[in-house]
């Protein structure tokens, strides 16, 4: 079952709501947490007493204000239903698997076919990165970005985008190099690309480089594992 405890922000919060757990034999499985919310799934086949005696205990403590759970509603299905929306950083957020996406993109492509697609789908990938560098700028000084642009990279990685690395930047130059490992946009076709296929992801590379540079940049996919390459690359040109 899943398990959310609003919690008040103090020292030991957490620890004395995991004693209670440990206690009982729940077993907690992955989850996540801020300064005043517990949030985990948890495999209670183990414990001794009823998950309403749990929860009695864990809501007796004086830093907890509440305890909600989720349970199972069909055999080793638990939804998440305690949570309406999902967040990344202060901007409302949605999940959609790779496949869809890229289902998404070559529909675009089959309809507009040849360049036309290609060009479509790289003028969507620009607007949602430059979106996206103009979201990051909005709660971090634009200065501390452009000084950290590598971890910007990570960012790609932590969203399930593949493993992103800055190679080289030039600000006098406006040039940049990122190197991708298993880019969501390529993998599919490695090896099997007639042609290279990170059209969105160069497309969102022009976005956030474009902002960074205060200019207009170009970007180019110079090696892709669809087509034949080690890695995707992609070479920036202001």
């Amino acid at each position: 079952m899943e398990f959310s405890i609003q919690l008040v922000n103090s020292p030991g919060a957490v620890a004395e709501v995991a004693s209670i757990l440990s206690k009982h034999k729940v077993n907690i499985l992955t989850g996540f947490h801020d300064p005043t919310q517990w949030s985990f799934f948890a495999d209670v086949t183990e414990i001794e007493s009823s998950t309403d005696d749990i929860v009695k205990e864990i809501s007796s403590l004086v830093s907890v204000s509440q305890v909600s759970l989720s349970k199972e509603v069909s055999e080793g299905i638990v939804v998440d239903t305690l949570h309406q929306q999902l967040a990344w950083g202060p901007f409302r957020t949605i999940i959609v698997r790779a496949e869809v996406m890229r289902s998404i993109l070559n529909r675009v492509k089959g309809v507009f076919g040849g360049d036309a697609g290609k060009t479509i789908v790289f003028g969507m990938g620009e607007a949602a990165g430059r979106n996206f560098f103009n979201g990051l700028i909005s709660q971090i000084n634009a200065d501390v970005l452009k000084s950290h642009i590598d971890d910007i990279m990570g960012l790609y990685l932590a969203d399930g985008w593949g493993n992103f690395r800055l190679i080289t930047v030039d600000f006098s130059k406006t040039t940049a190099c990122v190197r991708a490992q298993d880019s969501f946009e390529c993998a599919p076709f490695l090896g099997s690309g007639s042609s290279p296929q990170g059209d969105f992801v160069a497309g969102h590379l022009t976005g956030v480089f474009s902002e960074i540079f205060g200019k207009r940049v170009q970007v180019t996919e110079t090696s892709c594992i669809a087509h034949g390459g080690s890695y995707c690359q992609f070479d920036v040109k202001g």
